[in-house]
């Protein structure tokens, strides 16, 4: 019996190295995304809803077109009739709300603000993986998450500046993110990260057809443009994530996911030139040691 124990560890093991690489990159591509997000409602005149109903279309429209390429993988009915439709459509709805909370947060706060208050799904991540997925949440990885978070609040310095409907849709969108993680989770044996992706287009154009239909703003070649690339880069963190979270426990990567604050920081260094504080730089130590601590620190009695 030692030997499978040992050999799946040993898999285990393994996979969470690369789990946890995907899980960092998802975080930059998400914070770079929803920033150029910010720029389509900010700056084109688009609405929150319209930027994700845009995303969905583009997805949808080059998944459609996949379908009638020769040697494929991708058929109609593995995109309109996937196994456990109902979780997998769950799931994506979910990440729709999300994503429209999410660029409502980004127009009404600052990018860092918005990031960090938006960084509490790991916290929930975490909670949630331990209650709905049966995961093991060792006393190092509840401890990793937490000083994340405490490195989190050092980083945004909270009060002042955030609006109350800003605050409500960053968090908001926190909680519906970790819902979404959660399901994925459920469903790694029988949905690939293809099948999130598209799913995800074809509930979002469903959901928000008629809701973006009558608010429509006028979308510009340079718009058009914009939302192609977000569409690329926030497409690749969704993979990025959904392969993270067929490799590794959620709750295990949850402290991770604060590695976005730290994309958002350089990011507000290389855009608008803030240099960071002290207090700040602080922060971002506990976020990376937040992350190794859940990763090393284990429950008593357990091996």
């Amino acid at each position: 019996m030692e030997a499978p124990r040992t050999e799946a560890k040993t898999h285990q093991g393994s996979m969470i190295s690369p789990a946890i690489g995907l899980t960092v990159l998802s975080g930059l591509l998400y914070v770079l995304g929803y920033a150029l997000s910010k720029k389509l409602v900010t700056d084109h005149g688009l609405t929150p809803l319209q930027v994700t109903f845009l995303r969905c279309v583009v997805i949808l429209l080059v998944g459609l077109a996949a379908t009638a390429w020769p040697g494929s993988r991708l058929t109609w009915h593995r995109l309109f009739r996937p196994e456990r439709a109902w979780e997998q459509r769950a799931a994506a709805a979910a990440l729709v709300v999300s994503n429209a909370l999410a660029v409502l947060a980004y127009t009404l706060l600052s990018v860092t603000a918005a990031s960090a208050l938006g960084f509490t799904a790991p916290l929930l991540l975490a909670l949630l993986g331990g209650l709905f997925l049966r995961e093991k949440v060792s006393l190092g990885r509840w401890l990793g998450t937490l000083v994340g978070f405490a490195g989190m609040l050092l980083i945004v310095k909270p009060g002042g500046e955030a609006s109350l409907p800003g605050i409500a849709a960053a968090f908001a969108g926190a909680l519906t993110y970790a819902a979404y993680q959660i399901v994925i989770r459920r469903l790694r044996e029988v949905a690939t990260t293809l099948d999130t992706i598209l799913q995800v287009a074809l509930v979002g154009v469903v959901l928000l057809a008629v809701p973006v239909a009558a608010d429509w703003h006028p979308v510009g070649l340079v718009s058009a443009g914009l939302v192609v690339v977000v569409t690329a880069v926030q497409t690749a963190a969704l993979a990025s994530i959904a392969a993270a979270l067929h490799r590794g426990e959620a709750s295990r990567l949850a402290p991770w996911q604060f590695s976005g604050l730290l994309w958002a920081m350089a990011l507000d260094a290389l855009l608008l030139h803030a240099t960071p504080t002290t207090g700040s730089l602080f922060g971002a130590l506990l976020v990376i040691g937040g992350g190794v601590l859940a990763q090393t620190l284990k429950s008593p009695g357990r091996s």
